[in-house]
């Protein structure tokens, strides 16, 4: 099976734990390190540091890769990536906007939109975003129109449906 996981470094100390699980169960190729707390990923990079060519765009890469997870991005948002060596970066859903992908993506990062959990989203929708539903398709296509390229969803089956009707 060929799937993907992101690993959220949650706690103090979590790197080298977690980089040995990845590594004893051979998937450092199907794993992204992620983190609110940037210096984790920082101990990721300052781990392994190894260099490979991406078979797709033939561009020099981290093996290991690392995303920087961010609530709202400040303005400096990619330079903080770049500084800790990410991979990716991770923004919530509501920050998602063509000018910040298109910045991520000119950096040469790769972009994740991720979704609050069952209470957070339902907090949003009933205060905040009263146009859409809680994780409903309309709200997956704005994401997508972003031109983000991955995202952490609580309703896959949703995801699915609308990636397939489409």
């Amino acid at each position: 099976m060929n799937f993907k996981v992101t690993i959220e470094l949650k706690g103090p100390g979590t790197a080298e734990p977690c980089l040995d699980l990845v590594e004893k169960l051979d998937m450092v190729d199907q794993v992204v390190f992620s983190s609110f707390e940037h210096t984790r990923i920082a101990r990721i990079r300052e781990l392994r540091p190894e260099i490979v060519v991406d078979r797709e765009t033939m561009r020099p890469t981290h093996r290991y890769k690392t995303g920087c997870l961010f609530v709202e991005p400040p303005p400096n948002f990619v330079s903080i990536a770049t500084c800790v060596g990410a991979s990716e970066v991770h923004l919530k859903y509501d920050s998602c906007t063509k000018d910040r992908i298109e910045m991520i993506h000119a950096a040469g990062m790769d972009s994740m939109a991720w979704f609050r959990g069952h209470i957070g989203m339902y907090e949003d929708v009933t205060e905040r975003y009263k146009d859409v539903g809680n994780e409903d398709e309309l709200m997956y296509k704005t994401v997508i129109a972003t031109g983000v390229r991955k995202l952490c969803v609580n309703r896959p089956d949703m995801l699915v449906s609308t990636l397939t009707y489409d």
